[in-house]
């Protein structure tokens, strides 16, 4: 980082020249005549790189006697600056920059681009507070660029302005089409410090809506997969959606996950899930292996049976006076990857009404949309699920939706 700082210092210091300083222009300004001998000296010392030798010699000329012009003091100033960075001394050169950028001989262009190369050198030496300062002053000058608001952003943070930071990331990343990464942590870092539980979970749910990884949707996931639902149907599709974006990793969960399938009907979706545990050996202690080996052999042989009784439930479902058992089908289908007619069975299903599980009704016909690559419609039936009073299915169909909506970008 070092040598990046030093690197601007010697693009700035050498963009003046020392002759235009002291040149003798009868249009501009010029040095008082009893500083032009030791600046002159000074002038040449630069020339020949003898920059100790140079700075000694600004300082006398600064050390006479008199009064000085504020030119006198800007020309020095910057002839200090090209010696100083010119020999690598970071800090000195800084400081002499911030005396050139209040000078009103000092360019607005100049002034704004000075003040922001202070202020990421401040931010650089882990001054935050004096960073903030000179950032938000660039500013004032004109510097409204991505890069100083996102110093300005983080040096919020690091001076415990916790909603002021979060606020002007927010404003950052409002201002992007896409927002980048790297943006959207700081974002969702700055509200989780802010103690901004909304404006945390807005900003992990465009991490997962931008950047589907998967420890964003461990973290989206977190206040459903931890809450005591007291719900079996909703934790069931919790662990469909963990399963279906790749956070499902710990065996209690594909222990409870087969389990749960296999209570409410599904020894097809038990059967999967369970393979896929054994595939990924999730099961460590042998009595775990036992005991969900006898649960796969039991739930196959379940399957097979629920397999062949699918066509005549069918049948009995569509005669039955709710549609439950329409809905029920469906989701038996969607379990044995038979997408489309678990939207025909769903979509039936909901339409008869009188639903026991209106929610969940919606948001398993959704996944069977997506399945079937019907992106439109898998929108449609999770933004319903998402309008839902129930808290739980709520937040679940938004998810469902930002999944959706990332597979079909």
């Amino acid at each position: 980082m070092r040598v990046l700082w030093v690197a601007v210092i010697a693009l700035i210091g050498l963009s003046w020249s020392a002759d235009m300083v002291l040149a003798a222009d009868a249009a501009g300004p010029t040095v008082s005549k009893t500083l032009a001998k030791p600046l002159k000296a000074a002038q040449d010392a630069l020339q020949a790189k003898n920059y100790a030798d140079a700075i000694a010699k600004i300082k006398e000329a600064q050390a006479l006697p008199g009064d000085k012009t504020a030119y006198d003091n800007y020309a020095m100033n910057i002839m200090l600056f090209q010696a100083y960075s010119a020999n690598h001394d970071t800090g000195n050169a800084f400081q002499i920059l911030a005396l050139a950028a209040q000078s009103q001989y000092a360019t607005p262009e100049q002034r704004k681009s000075w003040l922001k190369n202070i202020a990421f050198y401040q931010f650089q030496e882990k001054d935050y507070t004096k960073a903030l300062d000179t950032a938000n002053e660039a500013v004032k000058n004109g510097a409204n660029d991505s890069e100083t608001e996102n110093l300005i952003a983080k040096a919020q943070y690091l001076t415990g302005k916790y909603k002021d930071a979060a606020a002007t990331m927010q404003s950052i990343v409002s201002k992007m089409e896409k927002p980048d990464e790297d943006s959207l942590k700081l974002l969702w870092q700055f509200d989780i410090k802010a103690d901004d539980k909304s404006g945390a979970s807005k900003a992990v749910e465009k991490l997962v809506a931008y950047y589907p990884k998967p420890e964003y949707w461990a973290n989206a996931l977190a206040s459903l997969a931890n809450a005591d639902t007291k719900d079996a149907h909703l934790e069931l599709n919790i662990f469909r959606l963990m399963s279906d974006v790749g956070v499902l990793k710990r065996a209690t969960d594909y222990a409870d996950m087969a389990e749960l399938a296999l209570d409410q009907g599904y020894p097809g979706e038990t059967q999967a899930i369970l393979q896929k545990a054994f595939a990924e050996n999730v099961f460590t202690d042998q009595r775990d292996k036992d005991r969900y080996q006898h649960l796969l052999d039991g739930a196959k042989q379940r399957a097979t049976n629920d397999q062949a009784s699918l066509a005549s439930n069918e049948k009995k479902a569509h005669d039955a006076p709710t549609g439950d058992s329409l809905v029920q089908v469906g989701a038996a289908y969607l379990s044995y990857g038979q997408n489309d007619k678990a939207i025909a069975n769903m979509t039936q299903g909901i339409a008869k009404g009188s639903l026991k599980y209106p929610e969940e009704a919606n948001l398993l016909l959704g996944i069977a949309q997506f399945r079937a690559h019907d992106a439109a419609g898998a929108q449609r039936s999770f933004e319903k699920v998402a309008g839902s009073s129930n808290e739980g299915y709520a937040r679940l169909g938004k998810l469902w939706a930002l999944h959706a909506g990332a597979h079909s970008a």
